[in-house]
């Protein structure tokens, strides 16, 4: 990771149309977007997508404190956009709006799945785990990070949905790096998004086809939903990245096939097979994160055709 300048920095609200309930008008569906743009950008940018109850904060630092994975980009010069889905991060879940969410998760329901993997030894590859920061108030940071989520998988998709066109303007061809319950918002982003949309980096995405899961059924491909898009998110080159720790082993690895079978450019990319072992689903915030970014980085120059790597001195505009 090498220094860089920026050009611009910022961010917006993004706004649907005020909703009137209850006799009173409420904010519509919205989301948050925090850019970074360097000097010497590239002419197409990396939007990170969240996933779970997370918020677009985990690409920006470790929770022990180190650069985060946005900073790799960007020292590989492209503009970097990180989103707070609605009613995550700096968006305030309205439940008039966005519908009920899940009751807030609490350390025995995550520490076992993100924290502490080898210690509980939920599933088969959970002793593999070694990666989490020893800083010990990581664990805590993380916990502190986590918020609401929607009740239904269909809910979390429709939102992203909402904000997917006010997002594109913004970020101007763009690669959706996406994390976990993000996968399919990445994907139904991608639908919305369709020429814009340059490539897809899932990394341990929820979800393949049929999978029953306690919030909605796989019912359409990598998505519980139909798509409000009308593009194919899998004509782009894409590539899965799941760690050899992690629960998302065996559903990665299907979703993996769902994809390949469709005769697109595509990678399964196992971390182990690269050098990168012991990792759990939290990739952006273990000890070799910086390692696994610079992964990701070669990963869109070898796959985007060169057209991710051609200087450009005109940012993407916020």
């Amino acid at each position: 990771m090498g220094p860089y300048r920026l050009k611009d920095f910022g961010g917006r609200f993004l706004t649907g149309e005020p909703v009137h309930t209850e006799g009173k008008i409420w904010p519509g569906i919205g989301a948050y977007v925090e850019w970074f743009i360097p000097e010497q950008s590239r002419p197409v940018s990396v939007l990170f997508v969240h996933g779970g109850g997370g918020q677009g904060s985990e690409f920006l630092r470790t929770p022990d404190g180190r650069p985060g994975w946005a900073h790799s980009f960007l020292s590989a010069g492209y503009p970097v956009f990180i989103l707070d889905r609605p009613g995550h991060g700096r968006c305030a879940w309205n439940e008039r709006i966005l519908g009920p969410a899940l009751p807030l998760p609490d350390y025995g329901f995550l520490y076992p799945r993100f924290v502490e993997p080898a210690r509980h030894d939920l599933w088969a590859e959970a002793a593999k785990h070694d990666r989490w920061p020893k800083d010990p108030q990581a664990g805590d940071r993380f916990m502190a990070s986590q918020g609401p989520m929607a009740t239904t998988l269909a809910a979390s998709q429709h939102h992203v949905e909402a904000i997917a066109d006010q997002l594109f303007e913004l970020t101007g061809p763009t690669i959706i790096v996406s994390h976990s319950a993000g996968g399919p918002c990445g994907w139904a982003l991608a639908a919305k998004g369709g020429d814009k949309v340059a490539g897809i980096l899932a990394i341990e995405p929820l979800g393949y086809p049929g999978m029953v899961h306690p919030l909605g059924t796989f019912e359409n491909g990598l998505c519980a939903a139909p798509y409000a898009g009308t593009a194919d998110p899998f004509e782009r080159p894409v590539a899965i990245v799941s760690a050899e720790a992690s629960w998302m082993r065996d559903a990665n690895a299907r979703a993996a096939a769902f994809i390949r079978d469709r005769g697109n450019i595509f990678e399964y990319i196992r971390l182990e097979e690269h050098g990168l072992g012991g990792n759990g689903h939290m990739l952006m915030s273990e000890i070799n994160s910086a390692a696994i970014a610079d992964l990701l980085v070669g990963w869109i120059e070898q796959n985007l055709c060169g057209q991710a790597s051609l200087p450009n001195n005109e940012a993407v505009q916020g």
